[in-house]
């Protein structure tokens, strides 16, 4: 994250819960070391996650109404739900289809 994303998500998550909101922000660990960043260690890559709560607070952000919320763990304390559905949607859609509706989202580097 760079550092207009990173302060701009302190405004509008300060808004938000200004407003009343509650706010989940997930910490995206698992989806970092897929695709390899840190050189796919997990625990670098959770500490990176952690300096990015400490960032958003010595920004300013207000965590009154903010939850942190990790994929691995979110994801473990599901996982009799969450894997057979990913092994559900990896037969049924060939990587062809997958590629063509990843173009929404932007490029696809193989």
């Amino acid at each position: 994250m760079h550092i207009a994303q990173g302060l701009m998500k302190v405004i509008n998550v300060n808004k938000l819960t200004s407003s009343g909101c509650h706010v989940k922000i997930w910490i995206a660990d698992w989806f970092a070391q897929l695709n390899h960043k840190l050189d796919g260690e997990l625990k670098k890559i959770q500490v990176v996650g952690e300096y990015f709560i400490e960032t958003w607070k010595a920004a300013g952000m207000k965590l009154d109404n903010v939850e942190f919320l990790w994929n691995s763990k979110e994801i473990n304390s599901r996982a009799d739900e969450y894997w057979p559905l990913v092994m559900n949607i990896g037969t049924q859609f060939k990587l062809p289809r997958v590629q063509r509706c990843l173009s929404n989202y932007g490029p696809f580097q193989s």
